[in-house]
């Protein structure tokens, strides 16, 4: 097996916005590093700023914290039970087949123990699902996706920096000058929303240098 590139879970969470047509307000995820970006680092991952533009808010459970989403984990674990896994003979498409068949069972028809649900199947005590609030088709993505709104959440979020000894600071993977009379200085860098700038800072505030912000268009955060 290997993990999934953020590319393969947007494109998952993009299946359930259009199963429910529907945009959420709020995504809840677990830390892995394609959906939350590396721990040591406040830089927002892809996924989070793809959701931002969607104006959906990417939460996450606390690290090694499982049960602060139960009822997912517990969801993964019936619905597995009902598919048959670990089934090797079924390849990706008779799998996919099944789990949207079971899903579908398990939401209209058998009853849940979930406390909200009082024993009846999930749509049965929330007929609320089936009425779409924020009206999502992947061909109108485009339109409703609003790149400001991915610099004003990255506006929102200070970032430190080393600057190595020549003269660079990492951001988004890609190396930035800042200039060797710099070097071994920690600075910080933040958005600014209005230019769709980094905005380079010593420590006590006093700007040294603005950068282009590259990659956060419409295009590359949707693909499309």
């Amino acid at each position: 097996g290997r993990r999934l590139t953020w590319q393969e879970v947007r494109g998952v969470i993009r299946s359930a916005f259009t199963r429910w047509e529907t945009l959420p307000d709020m995504l809840q995820t677990d830390n892995e590093v394609c959906l939350g970006g590396q721990p040591s680092d406040p830089m927002p991952s892809q996924l989070t700023l793809w959701l931002s533009g969607l104006g959906v808010e990417h939460r996450f459970i606390r690290p090694n914290t499982p049960t602060d989403q139960a009822q997912i984990e517990r969801t993964h674990r019936t619905l597995d039970g009902f598919v048959g896994l670990p089934d090797r003979r079924l390849d990706l498409e008779q799998l996919q087949q099944r789990l949207d068949i079971e899903r579908e069972q398990h939401n209209r028809f058998f009853p849940s123990r979930a406390s909200d649900c009082a024993g009846r199947p999930p749509l049965l005590a929330h007929p609320e699902l089936l009425r779409p609030r924020r009206p999502y088709r992947l061909e109108c993505e485009r339109q409703l996706f609003d790149e400001q709104r991915v610099y004003d959440y990255l506006a929102s979020i200070p970032l430190e920096r080393k600057v190595s000894s020549t003269g660079q600071i990492q951001l988004r993977g890609r190396s930035c000058a800042v200039g060797r009379a710099l070097a071994g200085q920690m600075v910080v860098v933040q958005c600014d929303a209005k230019t769709h700038e980094w905005v380079v800072r010593q420590a006590d505030g006093v700007e040294l240098k603005r950068l282009p912000i590259c990659g956060l268009d419409v295009t590359a955060l949707t693909g499309i």
